[in-house]
């Protein structure tokens, strides 16, 4: 949030409908809780009872696959909350990282307008009417594709039926509501690492007041260089998704997750991807001051360092041990030093440790499906051999 009070991601428009609705009390705007039970009760509970009308009442015992639907659990009990609860954890941080810039003196007076119009413009961009309706119309452009192109064979046995398109009631619900649920969020958080992505563009594009010789080896921008961490609750959710269609295939269909490790590692590869790319927008700006760095702190190193030799190593000079105590020594240390950290400046805004963080949220979700196949025998030597 800005000095004047406005931030880049604020009440999204689809709160603000529900808020109007009476369906989220003012008092719980701030609260995820109200918003995850009516996500559920939306998303996972008509599918619930769908099925087992279906099963019960209709006999379709087909429908009774629902309930051991692994990818049905993982989407809507987990994905789902996890998604909506990052609203409350990633958005307040990601404003307090561009309050930065400015609290910081990183933007100097002369752009600030500038630096207020970036606030505005992704404002809009995540706030405003026309994205929110874009989207609601690409996600159920994407459903219908879907729908137009799958095979019944692809169904699952709880969303087959005959007749239109082959879907049972719940099947048709899940391609009407639950489907562009789960999609819609996805697709809302893609939008805005967009926004965030542009609006980092923007401010690398500004005359920052960046120090070469800043000890963070990033002229005082490794603040954003760790900002993926950020979203390490989007990466875990997104693994969920992946992990549990995984799980559906290694239960249902007894494949061997070991054989298909290209899943895991494509999904976190991707996420590590789209998670890291926006702090390496600063690219070139890390490279013009690096060079400035170089030229400017190179100049004094070697001014000083020529006094320093004139002075001390001069061939009549006499040396004794009370030249120990001279400060020269220090101060040349020190200016050595700082001068240093601009020849270790780093070429990207990317820390490998963040990158390993955002990968280890996307991989933990798939775990229990490999420690369900390893032979507890197995575990348990590999953690005595790992103890002894």
């Amino acid at each position: 949030m800005t000095d004047d009070g406005q931030s880049i991601f604020d009440e999204p428009r689809h709160v603000t409908v529900l808020r109007r609705m009476r369906l989220i009390k003012p008092e719980h705007r701030a609260q995820a809780s109200r918003r995850i039970m009516l996500a559920v009760a939306i998303g996972w509970l008509p599918l619930a009872l769908l099925c087992l009308l279906q099963w019960l009442i209709l006999q379709r015992p087909s429908s009774a696959s629902f309930f051991t639907d692994v990818a049905a659990y993982a989407r809507f009990l987990i994905a789902v909350p996890i998604l909506i609860l990052s609203d409350y954890i990633i958005l307040p941080r990601l404003d307090a990282i561009a309050q930065y810039f400015v609290h910081s003196g990183l933007v100097i007076p002369r752009d600030q307008p500038r630096f207020d119009e970036a606030i505005a413009s992704a404002r809009r961009l995540s706030l405003g009417v026309w994205p929110s309706v874009g989207m609601a119309i690409v996600v159920y452009a994407l459903v219908l594709a879907i729908a137009l192109t799958i095979s019944p064979e692809a169904l699952l046995d709880w969303q087959h039926a005959e007749g239109t398109l082959h879907l049972s009631a719940a099947g048709w619900w899940y391609l009407l509501v639950s489907a562009p649920l789960v999609l819609g969020l996805i697709l809302s958080w893609v939008w805005r690492i967009g926004v965030w992505m542009r609006f980092l563009h923007l401010l690398s594009r500004m005359d920052l007041r960046l120090v070469p010789s800043h000890p963070d080896k990033a002229a005082g921008l490794e603040f954003v260089a760790l900002s993926p961490r950020i979203f390490a609750p989007l990466a875990f959710a997104i693994g969920v998704l992946a992990a549990g269609t995984l799980g559906n295939e290694v239960i249902h269909l007894h494949l061997d997750p070991m054989n298909h490790i290209a899943v895991p590692v494509a999904t976190a590869i991707v996420v590590v991807a789209l998670l890291v790319s926006p702090p390496l927008l600063f690219a070139r700006l890390l490279m013009l001051t690096r060079r400035r760095g170089v030229f400017e702190y190179g100049a004094l190193v070697r001014r000083v360092g020529a006094e320093f030799e004139d002075k001390w190593l001069a061939r009549d000079k006499t040396i004794d041990a009370s030249a120990l105590g001279e400060p020269d020594f220090s101060a040349t240390t020190d200016l050595y030093g700082v001068a240093s950290n601009v020849y270790a400046m780093q070429p990207t805004l990317f820390d490998p440790r963040v990158a390993t963080s955002v990968a280890i949220a996307t991989l933990a979700p798939f775990a229990p499906i490999w420690l369900a196949v390893i032979p507890t025998k197995v575990l348990l030597s590999h953690l005595v051999g790992m103890i002894i």
